[in-house]
């Protein structure tokens, strides 16, 4: 079986960009999803009152009214909305295994969600269901079918206070297919996810405060290899429970500078206890800013150390780093920029970490009111520590939606991915055709 294919942050790497301000995407990587609902009714009059002295032609892409174009979802009194969504996709992969060796096939879904909210003026409650059934029309030992539950909640206790909580469960599958051999899992491996946060947050204008605590349980299901064995997918059954807190100063509409910290300890729940059970510590500071409406930067820095259990093993530390910028050069086009370097822990030995240096771009074009492009470029290089092997990688992409009117969406896309790694059994090239039919209400 090929070693390091499934990779995991121990950091979470949710967003609070978009509630502590209006900022790019990855403004803020210390924050669980949970979070991402917990705002208060002083930050949004601040922020509603900086949007509404913009000029129009500063909203990006993404952001346009498209009036006729988005569902409004089935409304229930003042304050209550159900949003259901039916959604067809094909895709054509000429290599399902990322390998060196290239073996294609189609595969089709089919998924429908439904999500009920309520947003009274003291309170927030959300409800999400959603399933997909995923077939292979070459390989149906591959198919598979994910399900999923999640309610979020907030309480306002005052204008600039507010507590918040979060809770999933989820049966998911790892589609990250290895190739044909004896050993290796002749099927998509289940993953059932288990999910609580509970967070609170004091925003009255200028200063942000924000905490947290969340857990996480994962079991993976034993399935069966080619060879006819069981593959013990069960050994990478884990829990996850972490804390952390940001704090954020924000000295004019525009500007802000963040501190965070976050601390996790993962317990791994079988024989790999004796040598992965961690300790993850990260922390990073930065500041978000626009020097106008149109141009908006974003840079923090900061560390992450990995420390194990067992005195034996290898523990893993490094510097992480985002820049980004968010260019709106006119009304129809947005270009995003980002470099980074992260660090990831890798599930099996002998090497326990990767240190990953990225870059990418994106481009969003309005061809027409209900029509919209866009092109992605990523290049990035990975290290693993305590190892030998380095892999380079890149990947370019295009994709259209068109918008049929309110109900209707067509997303058609292309990808490319290539991988070349000193460990040539690591490379691969791959070519990705999607479309995608998407109802809604």
């Amino acid at each position: 079986m090929r070693l390091f294919t499934r990779l995991t942050k121990v950091a979470a790497a949710a967003s609070l960009a978009a509630v502590l301000t209006a900022a790019p995407a990855h403004a803020q990587e210390i924050g669980q999803d949970a979070l991402s609902y917990l705002g208060t009714f002083a930050l949004g009059d601040s922020l509603g009152t900086w949007d509404q002295a913009k000029e129009f032609d500063a909203e990006t892409v993404l952001d346009h009214t498209r009036e006729g174009f988005r569902p409004h979802g089935v409304r229930f009194g003042a304050e209550n909305v159900v949003y259901p969504t039916v959604t067809a996709k094909t895709i054509y992969d000429d290599n399902i295994f990322l390998d060196p060796v290239k073996v294609g096939d189609l595969r089709s879904s089919l998924a429908g969600d439904v999500e009920y909210k309520s947003n009274l003026p003291r309170h927030m409650f959300k409800v999400r269901l959603d399933a997909e059934t995923v077939k292979f029309r070459d390989h149906p030992n591959l198919d598979f079918t994910d399900a999923s539950f999640r309610t979020d909640g907030r309480i306002d206790i005052d204008a600039a206070d507010t507590i918040g909580a979060s809770f999933q469960t989820q049966l998911g599958h790892d589609d990250d297919f290895l190739p044909i051999d004896k050993d290796n899992a002749a099927a998509a491996i289940p993953i059932w996810t288990t999910k609580g946060a509970l967070g609170y947050m004091h925003d009255a204008g200028r200063t942000a405060l924000a905490a947290g605590v969340d857990y996480q349980r994962s079991y993976l299901t034993d399935v069966q290899t080619y060879g006819g064995g069981t593959a013990d997918e069960a050994a990478g059954d884990n829990d996850i429970a972490g804390t952390f807190a940001l704090f954020s100063y924000r000295w004019s509409p525009g500007y802000r500078a963040f501190a965070a910290a976050r601390i996790d300890r993962e317990m791994l729940l079988h024989d790999r206890s004796k040598y992965g059970n961690n300790n993850s510590y990260r922390a990073e500071a930065g500041v978000v800013y626009e020097l106008d409406p149109l141009l908006q930067f974003t840079l923090y820095g900061g560390y992450q150390f990995i420390k194990f259990d067992d005195n034996a093993q290898y523990d893993i530390g490094a510097a992480t780093f985002r820049g980004g910028l968010q260019w709106l050069p006119t009304r129809r086009m947005t270009i995003h920029l980002d470099a980074a370097r992260e660090m990831r822990r890798t599930v099996t030995g002998p090497a326990f970490g990767e240190l990953v240096d990225s870059v990418h771009g994106r481009l969003e074009y309005d061809i027409y009111h209900n029509i919209t492009g866009g092109l992605d470029f990523t290049a990035q290089q990975g290290q693993f520590i305590g190892g030998t092997r380095l892999d380079k990688q890149w990947s370019a992409a295009a994709s259209l939606d068109y918008l049929f009117n309110e109900n209707l969406a067509l997303t058609l896309s292309y990808e490319h991915k290539e991988r070349t790694s000193n460990q040539a059994e690591f490379d691969f090239s791959d070519n990705r055709y999607m479309a995608r039919l998407k109802l809604s209400e």
